[in-house]
């Protein structure tokens, strides 16, 4: 059956990156619709950005843009957009170091 789908989705911070609960919250989800092993992860740590890994089935409305109060208290834009964002699994690929082609790790 594979690995379960995860979304990559923005969250704010304050002076500190925010903890899985908090960034759960802001997305108006619980600490466990969040991937834990990923955590909470700087994007730009300037503009208090960070992500998160949403299990893909707990997204609410999946796509949706940021809007009403949320963008409000945000201050977003109509070009601000929190996600959810493609997140594909990364293997080799291309000849490896031996000349022939590059085989995936086992985790």
């Amino acid at each position: 059956m594979g690995a379960p789908k995860t979304a990559l989705m923005t969250v704010t911070g304050a002076e500190r990156p925010p903890s899985l609960a908090e960034a759960a919250a802001e997305l108006g989800l619980t600490a466990d619709a969040l991937n834990p092993e990923f955590g909470v992860v700087p994007i730009d740590p300037a503009r208090r950005l960070f992500a998160v890994e949403v299990w893909a089935d707990r997204l609410a409305v999946p796509g949706a843009p940021l809007t009403g109060d949320d963008a409000a208290r945000d201050g977003a834009t109509g070009d601000d957009y929190r996600g959810p964002y493609a997140n594909p699994e990364i293997a080799p690929f291309g000849l490896g170091p031996s000349g022939r082609p590059a085989k995936p790790r086992k985790p």
